[in-house]
């Protein structure tokens, strides 16, 4: 059979920060990540406990580690995929950030091996969350109009290329936690009210900046948008974790100063957050 007569789907993991929309896509299929809070773990399947995660944090101590989907749950996808499929593509988090990416890899050998007339394809987008997302976006588009795979990962392999994205951390407490940062930069950061700028795209991860307020760190995001951005038509993505009126103030900057071709709002999901905190706010972007 030919190629540009072979149906095509998506596969991907839920640190993409996807909209309620486009979860909905019959060619999209999500497989969940775990994360355990004392002891008691969930799956990302629309859990109450996971939507009220960012307030729970705020308030109380709770112990909380996070795991990729297992094999087990990307055969499951791959199963389901399938069969509206000839072809699947399955676009991952950063092996950098996850073993998400080795795991959809184990269960796409097992699969191809039990179903020989179906390819399987593997894609580490070296990216997280608002700028995962956007990559997913843009491969359930060019599958949708029915490009053949070959062609769709040459597309996506670029927009992870371009993809910034920005963001705000509330406080260093969280990293500090995952090992990452020392307990006195997290002193002086509260001291000082510091809100460090994070930027993490396939050539960087790490600080641009390190504001004392929030204004400025959001101004400072605000500029990196409009020196990107400014005169093209962009892909945005805006990105909180448990602040939607930041996010929303962020939204209508973009709406005024930048113009989109699709511009969304989505939560940081609790497998990122569980190690960045409440109160995250930024945006990941791309143009064409």
């Amino acid at each position: 059979m030919s190629n540009q007569y072979r149906k095509m789907a998506i596969v991907t993991d839920s640190a993409a920060a996807i909209t309620a929309e486009l979860a909905q896509n019959i060619q999209l299929h999500v497989a969940r990540m775990e994360i355990t809070i004392d002891g008691v773990t969930f799956v990302d399947d629309g859990n109450p406990v996971l939507d009220g995660f960012y307030e729970r944090l705020k308030v109380s101590q709770i112990n909380v580690t996070t795991s990729a989907p297992k094999p087990g749950e990307y055969l499951e996808k791959f199963r389901i995929a399938a069969e509206n499929a000839d072809d699947l593509l399955c676009i991952t988090v950063s092996g950098r950030l996850s073993a998400s990416y080795d795991s959809a890899s184990v269960a796409a050998k097992i699969f191809k091996e039990r179903n020989v007339d179906k390819t399987v394809h593997v894609f580490d987008s070296q990216l997280a969350a608002s700028s995962q997302a956007l990559v997913v976006t843009e491969a359930v588009r060019l599958a949708s109009n029915g490009l053949a795979i070959c062609d769709v990962k040459k597309s996506i392999r670029c927009v992870s290329k371009k993809v910034r994205l920005v963001a705000m951390l509330d406080t260093l407490k969280y990293i500090h936690k995952s090992g990452r940062v020392p307990k006195m930069a997290v002193w002086a950061a509260g001291l000082l009210n510091i809100k460090p700028v994070m930027e993490f795209s396939i050539d960087r991860i790490g600080a641009i900046a390190r504001p004392r307020s929030t204004d400025r760190a959001l101004n400072l995001i605000r500029q990196e948008m409009q020196k990107d951005l400014k005169g093209r038509l962009a892909h945005v993505n805006i990105i909180h974790a448990g602040a939607p009126d930041k996010a929303a103030g962020l939204r209508e900057w973009v709406l005024r100063n930048l113009e989109t071709t699709e511009l969304f709002v989505t939560q940081f999901h609790p497998f990122m957050g569980a190690h960045t905190g409440p109160g995250l706010v930024g945006a990941s972007w791309w143009v064409e």
